[in-house]
């Protein structure tokens, strides 16, 4: 009777032993919750880009345009208003579009643009004689919005040439990434 006790006993502590063994590794868990993200435009972001300038406009999508053709939303041939740049000329666009910081966690960012043309480039705040190649790199303060130039140089190009190109703009919190 004794034996069998024990070996009860060694049988209930075997498996304590094994469920405690096995419940140490955690290997399952279940929840549903609620993720409410809203898709605005460009300009209602929490990082916003923001036209500045009749030449930039937020588009049907949603996105920001730079367009200085008779393409614009904004263009009003009645106001006489041109139809695009001159060849063999250099425009400086001051103010173009922004980009401000309105994060909820009040810290800077680094902002980085990089195109790959060289008939613009881009410049923050006001035209100092010279604009930088690509990639421009920015530090933005919370609540602060950097003012992004473009200069725009069509020389060698023919006229009714389009300059058709994409920028790409990246926004760090590591602002290691705004250094040389």
């Amino acid at each position: 009777m004794m034996k069998k006790i024990i070996g009860i006993f060694m049988l209930i502590a075997g498996i304590v032993i094994a469920v405690a063994a096995s419940s140490a590794s955690f290997a399952y868990f279940e929840a549903d919750r609620g993720v409410h993200i809203k898709v605005v435009p460009d300009d209602s972001e929490f990082i916003d880009l923001k036209p500045l300038q009749p030449y930039a406009y937020i588009n049907e999508q949603g996105t920001l345009t730079v367009d200085i053709s008779t393409n614009n939303g904004n263009y009003n041939a009645s106001k006489g208003f041109g139809k695009g740049v001159s060849p063999d000329s250099i425009y400086v666009f001051e103010h173009m579009f922004g980009v401000s910081n309105h994060l909820w966690e009040n810290t800077p960012i680094c902002v980085v643009i990089t195109w790959s043309t060289s008939a613009f480039k881009l410049f923050n705040g006001t035209y100092t004689g010279s604009a930088g190649a690509s990639p421009l790199k920015i530090i933005v303060q919370p609540g602060g919005m950097a003012n992004i130039g473009m200069l725009i140089n069509s020389t060698g190009l023919a006229n009714c040439t389009s300059i058709d190109e994409d920028i790409t703009i990246k926004a760090y919190a590591d602002l290691s990434k705004c250094q040389p």
